[in-house]
């Protein structure tokens, strides 16, 4: 009963709410038609989208607009009579953007004439009143990279782990095609897609407009391509197989093919790939495991359908599915022990656009997400507590017989809904509102078991486990309405929005009272259940940008960040089904408050040149209410590591920094692109399980602020192609970062301190990481209108030792020397592209 309720209240709320174009995919061609010479307006210019149905016709003034054109590139074609055709090449439309196209008509005498040009794009996008970073195809396509997380880090902002502008990994929402597709449950991206599927990526590290919910740090959206009016198909193939050491076994096959179904109404895209790899441990794995050690599967499709130059149906799918093997360094001598991770997951969505007018249109959008992560295989049943593995006594160095006690099996379907509508009001004033709503069905079994451990590492063989053991099956839902408006009148622009956010978690809070067992021990119980209350919160966002001189821009962007705390944090540890043996020590909190982020930033970009700008950003953050776990001890108990851990909102953090970036468009055979980050980031918890971590510990929680783990001062990206796009190149990309902080807290014997000083998190820095990889390729023709394309990857090609962690001693490695603690060294890459009909 409850669940139709809320499917009516979406229904209700989709119904009452007229709504922006399907969030992030697509944007706006707009510009001027006049004569060359003269500069005087020719109404009546017929502009058209070439393969497509789209166009426009200039009014009286020369001006036209062509709204709802999905992301990408195009050709567009220009023609008046009595004038030459204008064929303008390479246009490219950017997601939730305006681009500018002015065409001057040169009068002809015989019509048919046509003149060929190819655009560029402004080095300057006029209408962005926040930082956000555009990454075309033919850049990822440069780049020695093979997934969009690997293009989000050369961005200026985020450090290495996927940390946008100082906040935590999970702060970044992930969007298909404007269709969130997030790990509810833990976090992060929960598809992967083939390269050739990015079309288009963009990631927005500041303010963000109010139809974007759910995240405090950043948005990342991936435009997939559109089929087109000509038939497209190539395949790819990319092995490291290439000699030496130096490998991971790894391959990767990929095929594309897009094109029409049927004329220009229907037209299809598909894109796969196959990646086998087995990893840099595959000395110590393939006897044990064999080959390969990781598998992953990834296809997207999608159906475009034009029923009318007004009307359109997008139908998509996305499917991703993986298999690993884990390796650990202290099991290497009993990985079998380990348990293999299984995941799965995939989206069916459907997006309907209508324009009501040239300047009016609606979006509906719907989807269905399911997300599977499968760890351990057999029955969780036969696990037992009694049974923990070994160590190689008396060392305790290296874990020599028994399984890892760990199970899990966690499901999650996201259904998804939203309804858009976009208006341009005045000549100066687009007018966007609209709701979204996501219901959850969430499943998630978990049956783990881990000894106790010192700070140090070293188990506690004689204590009884900890049961991290879970199981819950709960139906969440949230909703939000938003309001938007753009300003522009030439002078200015103005973003101005209002999101109103709702959460209901539907679940009860458990009420754990203290039991006594023993003489001074005491036992955990849930007593009772209280029902945790909806959450909102209405959040203001303001961006305005503005010329100072012709090439000179300024913006500013301000607003408040909503975002619902993962459901495990929400859900774990509240039944009681698994807890057979062991001390209960983790219970979610149905009742956490959203997380929320008060940003602001200011921006100022400068034209150097015709093909060069540069910009200088600076930002701050404060952050509220993130989540930690508290422990809680019975007030007459005398023993001190008697307690529970609940997740709670506590921790405050904060950081700010600078942004400088010079970039040089594609000219005299070279481009590049440079950025420096100088960012501080402080807060007083580094994830959402260090109270919790500290009790085992037997430590005091820190009661200051310190510099997270992510704290990377100085960051440097670089990026430079020097060649001819469609004939050779090469592409360098050189990272560095100055070092990260971690903890030095030294022990001889891993059990007590070497000092008697209290413990300060991060009170050390490691060393600083320095990374160069390039790409090199050739292009050339085969016989039968087949186009080839065969490059050369290197990753790290000076093979430096970055180091990844270094343990409290001070050692690389810990005790154990672990390699892991090191990045991965030299790899190359060979590749080959075959391109069909690539003429055509």
């Amino acid at each position: 009963m409850k669940r139709t309720k809320i499917i009516i209240w979406l229904t209700l709320l989709f119904a009452g709410y007229s709504v922006s174009a399907f969030a992030g995919t697509v944007g706006i061609l707009m510009g001027r038609v006049v004569e060359d010479g003269t500069n005087n307006p020719l109404p009546g210019a017929n502009i058209i989208l070439v393969g497509t149905k789209m166009g426009a016709a200039a009014d009286s003034k020369g001006n036209f607009i062509i709204y709802n054109v999905p992301a990408g590139f195009y050709t567009v074609k220009v023609t008046m009579m009595g004038y030459s055709n204008q064929i303008i090449k390479n246009v490219q439309i950017i997601a939730d953007h305006k681009t500018a196209l002015n065409v001057e008509m040169l009068e002809v005498a015989i019509e048919g004439e046509e003149v060929v040009v190819t655009a560029e794009r402004p080095l300057i996008q006029p209408d962005v009143t926040s930082s956000i970073h555009f990454i075309s195809k033919d850049r990822i396509n440069q780049l020695p990279v093979n997934s969009f997380a690997e293009v989000m880090e050369l961005q200026p902002g985020v450090a290495s782990g996927g940390h946008v502008r100082g906040g935590r990994a999970t702060e970044v929402l992930y969007l298909v095609d404007g269709i969130p597709v997030q790990e509810a449950i833990s976090g992060g991206a929960a598809a992967n897609l083939p390269k050739g599927a990015l079309e288009e990526i963009t990631l927005q590290t500041g303010g963000f407009n109010a139809e974007y919910g759910n995240a405090m740090s950043g948005i990342l959206n991936i435009t997939t391509p559109t089929g087109g009016a000509k038939h497209k198909i190539w395949l790819r193939a990319e092995d490291d197989r290439i000699g030496g050491e130096e490998s991971n076994k790894w391959r990767q096959y990929e095929a594309f093919a897009s094109g029409p179904v049927y004329r220009n109404n229907v037209n299809y895209f598909l894109s796969s790939n196959l990646t086998l790899s087995d990893t840099r441990w595959w000395q110590d794995m393939r006897p044990v495991f064999g080959s390969p050690i990781k598998k992953g599967i990834n296809f997207v499709s999608k159906l475009n359908f034009a029923f009318t130059p007004n009307i359109r149906l997008i139908l998509q799918g996305l499917y991703s599915w993986s298999r690993e093997y884990q390796y650990e360094y202290r099991w290497r001598y009993n990985l079998s022990g380990l348990p293999p991770i299984k995941k799965h997951s995939y989206r069916l969505s459907g997006v309907f656009t209508q324009m009501l007018t040239p300047k009016t249109f609606y979006t509906i959008s719907l989807s269905r997400f399911r997300v599977q992560d499968r760890l351990g295989q057999g029955d969780p049943e036969n696990i037992d507590p009694d049974q923990i593995f070994q160590y190689d006594l008396p060392w305790y160095y290296f874990i020599t017989a028994g399984d890892m006690l760990y199970w899990q099996d966690s499901r999650q379907t996201n259904y998804y809904g939203k309804f858009n509508f976009t208006s341009q009001v005045f000549d100066v004033c687009e007018l966007k509102f609209g709701a979204e709503g996501q219901y959850y069905d969430l499943a998630n079994e978990i049956v783990k078991y881990e000894p106790k451990k010192t700070f140090w590492g070293r188990p506690i063989v004689d204590e009884p486990p900890y049961n991290f053991s879970s199981q819950y099956t709960y139906h969440p839902w949230q909703g939000a309405l938003f309001f938007q408006t753009k300003i522009d009148n030439k002078i200015f622009v103005t973003n101005f929005g209002l999101r109103y956010d709702i959460f209901d978690p539907r679940a009860q809070r458990p009420v754990i009272e203290w039991i006594p067992v023993t003489g001074e021990d005491f036992e955990s119980q849930i007593k009772d259940y209280v029902s945790a209350e909806p959450k909102t919160q209405l959040s203001p966002r303001i961006g305005i940008s503005f010329p100072i001189r012709e090439d000179n821009f300024f913006y500013f962007s301000f607003g408040h960040f909503f975002q619902i705390p993962l459901f495990d944090y929400l859900y774990t540890g509240l039944s009681t089904t698994h807890l057979k043996k062991g001390v209960k020590l983790l219970y979610g909190n149905p009742d956490l408050k959203p997380e929320h982020t008060k940003a602001y930033e200011f921006s100022y970009q400068h034209i150097l040149s015709r093909n060069v700008v540069a910009s200088v950003t600076y930002f701050k953050k404060e952050i509220f209410g993130l989540v930690d776990t508290k422990t809680f001890l019975a007030s007459d108990s005398k023993a001190e590591d008697d307690g529970f851990s609940q997740f709670v909102n506590l921790p405050a953090a904060n950081s700010s920094g600078v942004e400088l970036t010079l970039e040089k468009r594609y000219s005299r055979l070279f481009s590049g692109k440079l950025s420096y980050t100088y960012m501080h980031a402080k807060g007083y918890s580094g994830n959402a399980e260090q109270g919790m971590n500290y009790f085992m510990w037997g430590f005091d929680v820190p009661n200051k602020e310190y510099y997270l783990s992510w704290d990377q001062r100085h960051t440097i990206a670089s990026e430079l192609f020097v060649g001819k796009p469609g004939n050779y190149g090469i592409n360098f990309i050189w990272r560095w970062n100055s070092p990260r902080p971690y903890t030095f807290y030294p022990s001889r014997n891993a059990l007590v301190p070497d000092l008697n000083v209290k413990i300060e998190p991060n009170n050390a820095r490691m060393k600083n990481v320095s990374l160069l990889d390039l790409k090199m390729h050739y292009d050339f023709e085969l016989p039968h209108n087949i186009g080839a394309t065969i490059y050369l990857e290197y990753h790290n090609l000076f093979d430096r030792m970055n180091v990844l962690w270094i343990a409290s001693d001070g050692r690389v490695g810990g005790e154990l020397g672990d390699p892991s603690a090191y990045a991965i060294g030299r790899r190359a890459r060979l590749g080959l592209k075959l391109e069909f009909g690539w003429r055509d």
